[in-house]
Order: C-alpha cells, then sequence, then structure tokens
C-alpha cells in the first residue's frame, strides 16, 4: 500500500516548489497577477485571485529571476484559488540553464 499523497507524485516531469510572480491573461484579455507554488517542464501551479474554469486557455507570463518567459496553457485542475496549468509547449531545460537561478 503506498503512502498518501504517493501517488500525486507520480508525474511525467520533475516538479520543483518555486515561488515566483505570474501575469495571465484570459482570452477576455483580463490580467491576473499570480503566484507560482511550483513548476515543471509541462505545467505549473499558481495561486491567483480569481477562479479560472477547467479547459480554459490562457496565456502565462512567467517572472523568474533572470529571464522572463511567455507561454501558453490550459487550465487543468483548480481548488479554489490555486490552479494547475498544462503548458501547451514544454518548457525543456527550464532547469538546466540559470531561468531559475536566484528564484527559488
Amino acid at each position: 500500500m503506498s503512502e498518501p499523497g504517493e501517488a500525486r507524485q507520480k508525474r511525467r516531469d520533475q516538479r520543483i516548489q518555486l515561488e515566483v510572480e505570474v501575469i495571465v491573461r484570459t482570452d477576455s484579455a483580463f490580467l491576473l497577477p499570480g503566484r507560482t507554488h511550483d513548476i515543471s517542464e509541462s505545467g505549473m501551479s499558481a495561486i491567483l485571485p480569481v477562479e479560472l474554469g477547467e479547459g480554459q486557455e490562457v496565456e502565462l507570463q512567467i517572472r523568474f529571476a533572470k529571464a522572463t518567459v511567455n507561454t501558453r496553457a490550459i487550465v487543468r485542475h483548480r481548488n479554489v484559488y490555486r490552479h494547475g496549468f498544462e503548458f501547451e509547449q514544454p518548457l525543456p531545460g527550464i532547469f538546466s540553464n540559470d531561468v531559475i537561478a536566484d528564484g527559488t
């Protein structure tokens, strides 16, 4: 038998906890400020001031310590104000270069 929460950690990509600023642009052109909670090459979770709908497509502007990354994503999960996003295109090499350095 597995420990509680163990199944939730089985992901296709390594995920790290990281709290940086993110701006979410909805199809309605609303700009929503938020904070990331964790991130991987294929997605991230973030806390936002409003609830977005699952399946909603958004544009993310993630402000790392040494670079800002813009990408499109889909809301895959939501628990009140915490949202799980899947990037439309993975962000390969995000952990192997200096993009997130000094932001952890």
